[in-house]
């Protein structure tokens, strides 16, 4: 097996291009070795009218290797564990996201924060798969959480994290990446995501410049 680069533990198909399809792109235009861990199918997502609900996991699936391609990356594993409902399933995501580390043996590994950017259930139970799974693995490869730059201003939505604690809760970024020559690659990959055209448009919308700077908080060193 090809010791990996940069291994992408995220929630749903879309999350790692959105947060990290720049560092993936430019990863992979080194000649790196990429991967994407995705747990959930997406399942929960709108349709837009694109699909019937039972097909919608399907659908974001393709999307989602379609992205990935469009990215240059190595492999995508993709797991169909309960979307919205993740916290539910740290157990087995720990063991999946395990099994990854052990096979893939990346050199650097890409999470969510606490506060899962947002204060959604699944990314921040994404997070504490992800560091679980670190915890438990023999090696240490270099860990990057995803964070912004930019004060958290959403209205509250049911279920997720109070917005006032997901402000609290940002992590400062120690690194920043220009997205550069890879942004038209993190475009196409974003197009890609037909079903999720109005969370796309709303990052267009309000927060642009995350495509030209992805922001982590090293966790490791």
């Amino acid at each position: 097996m090809t010791v990996a680069d940069l291994l992408v533990v995220v929630a749903h198909p879309d999350d790692e291009t959105l947060h990290c399809g720049g560092l993936l792109h430019r990863t992979a235009l080194r000649g790196g070795t990429t991967v994407t861990v995705t747990l959930t199918r997406g399942g929960a997502g709108r349709t837009l009218g694109m699909c019937t609900e039972e097909d919608l996991p399907a659908l974001r699936e393709q999307e989602l290797r379609r992205a990935t391609e469009a990215l240059g990356v190595t492999c995508a594993e993709v797991h169909d564990l309960p979307d919205g409902g993740l916290s539910d399933h740290e157990a087995t995501g720990t063991t999946l996201v395990l099994e990854a580390l052990r096979r893939w043996k990346p050199h650097r590994v890409v999470a969510f924060p606490p506060n899962g950017m947002n204060g959604h259930p699944d990314h921040r139970a994404a997070h504490r798969i992800a560091l679980a799974a670190l915890d438990r693995y023999q090696a240490s490869p270099d860990v990057l959480l995803v964070t912004s730059t930019i004060q958290y201003t959403e209205p509250a939505r049911p279920g997720f994290l109070d917005p006032r604690q997901v402000e609290a809760m940002r992590l400062p970024a120690t690194l920043r990446m220009q997205v550069g020559d890879a942004l038209e690659a993190k475009l196409r990959a974003m197009g890609h995501y037909e079903t999720q055209a109005r969370s796309v448009a709303k990052i267009l919308r309000c927060y642009p410049e995350t495509l030209l700077t992805e922001a982590f908080h090293r966790a490791t060193g």
